[in-house]
């Protein structure tokens, strides 16, 4: 059995459900996206038939995992991809408040935003304290759009959706 969740292709519109197999096996639908192979949802398989409890701790996880990603590596920033691992986050926030508190003696500063399509370093040396103000302010707010968004795909699920019928 697999473990997690994998992307299923040939779908047109979300299937999100519980579909029972055996006493001993099932699979979850949930979700639904678009991507260069086409429609596709994610599928879970289990087995045992799990509760509603233990489905939406699954699909809860998965979210998570999607946010996280999209925190990660879905900043673009004037055109620019941008890496924002902890680390990073907390490096660009330092020198900005730096730079801040220093009225700009600290720069220029250049910093490795992230890698291009091909994998090539992507770097951006500011020297100006607005820019990097707009650059932070950029990273704060895709930070917060997309934990938002995550927040309201969570809310938006209905897991009786999940749970198995007694016949």
């Amino acid at each position: 059995m697999k473990n997690g969740f994998c992307k299923v292709y040939g779908a047109e519109a979300a299937q999100d459900g519980i579909i029972v197999l055996s006493e001993k096996n099932c699979v979850i639908f949930y979700g639904y996206g678009t991507d260069e192979l086409g429609g596709w949802n994610w599928r879970k398989d289990y087995d045992h038939i799990p509760t509603v409890a233990e489905v939406r701790a699954d699909i809860e996880a998965l979210v998570n995992a999607k946010t996280d990603e999209v925190i990660l590596t879905g900043l673009k920033w004037n055109g620019k991809p941008v890496y924002l691992s902890s680390e990073n986050e907390f490096n660009f926030k330092a020198a900005y408040d730096l730079a801040k508190e220093t009225e700009g003696a600290i720069l220029p500063i250049k910093f490795k935003l992230g890698e291009d399509a091909d994998g090539e370093p992507v770097y951006h040396t500011f020297t100006k304290v607005d820019v990097l103000a707009d650059f932070v302010t950029h990273i704060f707010t895709h930070i917060q759009t997309t934990i938002k968004a995550g927040w309201a795909e969570k809310d938006s699920i209905d897991y009786s959706l999940y749970q198995v019928s007694e016949p």
